[in-house]
Formats: structure tokens, sequence, C-alpha cells
């Protein structure tokens, strides 16, 4: 199979030759023009000939204006953003970049933020607290920030990508780092994420589910054809995600201990995925981004244990 086909089947649930693996990992772009992120990304891929390549986006939202969103005037600065704005120029000449060094037959996965999660990344997490207090302009600028995100997946399916890699934080209560009450995430969270997913159709979307002790209920229902998250630190388990979904998954690695792992407990890790979820319907790759100086020996070696299962 191409990569692109067996990316596909993994995805659909159709049998496969082998199983699809990739690894991601935060390549600083907001440091770099275009072209070196292309270049970082090209490279990782080379070394270890991933099925897929989940590219990295961490240009920060835009400001409109302000150094930060401290009050209701602030919120109501937002306006829905062309793309010639560097912050996405930049990342859409890095994928072109990829689209045309790859080949049409490599999978290609865009990093996408929730609209929430998109403004605290720009603004910090402190804007959180401005916009539960001025609902009314919260919900003025997350519309902005969501129209400027469905702009953002209408170009990049014109470049050819295959899929969104759509991070969604929140899905867990307020007990938990970045959690958030239901009420609350079902007003300024699920509401903005769904339009920007419906705007992806035609694309393969992976939701990725960040965060632990996580509220899987609160995001059963988005349309997404595959579920990632980190499966060795929170509920679900992959087994127990297989009752709840009949989605693809995407695990395998801990992201959080591969970093000092020896090459058998990164292949016990993966086995033991693969024997929960089974080989259909499954993708191996790290339940959140991996540290970026993992070690090389390591991420061969799960190349390695993947296609030899």
């Amino acid at each position: 199979m191409t990569k692109l086909e067996r990316f596909h089947a993994a995805i659909q649930g159709h049998k496969v030759d082998r199983l699809p693996v990739s690894v991601w990992l935060h390549f600083a772009s907001e440091h770099h023009p275009g072209e070196e992120v292309a270049r970082l990304h090209l490279a990782f891929y080379r070394e270890y000939d991933w099925d897929y390549v989940k590219v990295m986006n961490d240009y920060r939202y835009p400001l409109p204006g302000i150094a930060e969103v401290g009050t209701e005037a602030d919120l109501l600065r937002f306006e829905p953003l062309d793309m010639d704005h560097p912050v996405f120029a930049e990342q859409l000449k890095a994928l072109r970049i990829l689209r045309e060094e790859l080949g049409p037959d490599v999978p290609i996965v865009e990093t996408v933020f929730s609209p929430i999660q998109t403004l605290l990344r720009g603004a910090g997490n402190a804007a959180w607290n401005v916009v539960v207090t001025h609902p009314e302009a919260g919900h003025r600028m997350l519309a902005a920030v969501t129209e400027t995100l469905i702009r953002y997946v209408a170009t990049i399916k014109r470049l050819g990508v295959d899929g969104i890699f759509f991070s969604v934080n929140g899905a867990n209560g307020p007990q938990a780092a970045g959690g958030l009450p239901k009420e609350q995430f079902d007003e300024f969270v699920a509401p903005y994420d769904r339009q920007v997913l419906e705007a992806a159709r035609g694309l393969v979307r992976i939701g990725h589910i960040h965060g632990y002790d996580l509220d899987f209920d609160r995001v059963l229902d988005y349309p997404l054809e595959a579920y990632s998250w980190s499966h060795h630190h929170t509920a679900p388990s992959l087994a127990e995600a297989r009752r709840l979904t009949d989605k693809a998954l995407v695990g395998g690695i801990d992201e959080v201990r591969v970093f000092t792992q020896t090459p058998g407990e990164v292949e016990a890790d993966i086995r033991r995925a693969v024997d929960e979820a089974g080989r259909t319907k499954l993708l191996i790759g790290p339940g959140c981004t991996v540290l970026p100086d993992t070690p090389k020996k390591l991420l061969h070696h799960v190349v390695k244990t993947v296609r030899e299962l």
C-alpha cells in the first residue's frame, strides 16, 4: 500500500498491510519562517520514514492592536482575519512546500487548535477570565476567531492537506488543569469546535482531546474520524474507548515516559496498545507531543516495532 492508502484504510477500518505510525514534536515554528519550518519537518520525516506527517503549528494567533486581553473592549476588537496575515501565511507556506516535497502519497495532517484555545495560546490563559466575565463580548470574539479558522481550513483543503489534528481543551472537570465545568464547555467550547470541524468535512478529522481526568462524553458527538488522547495517563483506556466509539483511535506511545524509556519498554507499550485496541481502526502515535530531545534510537525503535508487528 502507499502511505496514503494505508492511512485512509486505517481510518476507515479496512484491512492494512501494516499499521501506520508517526511521532510529532514542536519545532519552535514561531521563531522561523515557513521555509525553515518545512525543512525541519522534512528532515524529521526522512529520518524515520513516518507513514503520516502530523505538522506542528506553533505560530500564535495575533491580537488586534493590543498586548493582552484584559477588558470587554479588548474582546470586541476581534474581527475575522484574512490568510495573508504572517502567522497564517508562513504556516501555509510550510504546508505548500511539504506537499510539493512529499508528493501526493504521503498524508499530511495539519494541527488546528479549537477557537478558545487559539485565543488563549495567543493571549495567555488570563484571557479566559475576561471571556466568562463578559460572555456577550466573549461570544463575539469566539465567532471572529472561529470564522478565521474556517477560512484557514478552506485554504488548507485547497493546498491538498489530507487531515486536521484538532486540539480540544476543557473536556475535563475544573479539578483538572485546564478543565472546565460542563456548562462552560457547552457554552464556550463545543459550539465553536463543531463549526470548525464541520467546515473541515472531507478531511480526516482527528480530535486530540487534551489533558487528564477527561470527561470523554463531552466529545463523543463531535464530527470526527479519529480520536487521540493521553491514554497512558487518563481514562478512557484504548479498550474502553473501543466500547465508547466506533471511530479510529491513535495511540500506543507514551509521550511522557518515552523520553526515558528503554527500547523494550517502548515496544511493550506499542504491543499492549495493539492488544487493547486491535489492528482495525488503529494508528500508532503518541498521546500528545513528545519532547523535542527524545532519543533518536527510541524513535527508530518505534518504527522498527510497528513494522515487525
